[in-house]
């Protein structure tokens, strides 16, 4: 990783960062906690399937089909979900088959 690319990722860090701590007035505490904890974990491509099983009780599936269920509703601001979007890929339809 160069000099450039380091100064990139630490700014995107910082960045989500930034966001995943500041105050949401979301009424649902779940979807509160759904949507910080995927901010959290963005920038590193988003959370393990361990860390969702611990944190969530739920699958990966289950997860991010509550986390775009909630997104709608929430007040994250559209950087915040292009992120999002990258670490936690929204499917429209379901299973291929």
């Amino acid at each position: 990783m160069n000099s450039r690319e380091y100064r990139k990722w630490r700014q995107m860090r910082r960045a989500a960062s930034i966001e995943a701590n500041r105050k949401r007035n979301h009424p649902d505490t779940e979807a509160e906690r759904l949507i910080e904890f995927a901010s959290k974990w963005a920038p590193f491509g988003g959370a393990t399937e361990e860390e969702v099983l611990v944190h969530f009780g739920m699958t990966m599936h289950r997860f991010i089909e509550r986390l775009w269920q909630v997104i709608p509703e929430s007040n994250c601001s559209q950087e915040e979900v292009l992120v999002l979007v990258s670490a936690y890929p929204h499917r429209v339809g379901g299973p291929v088959g």
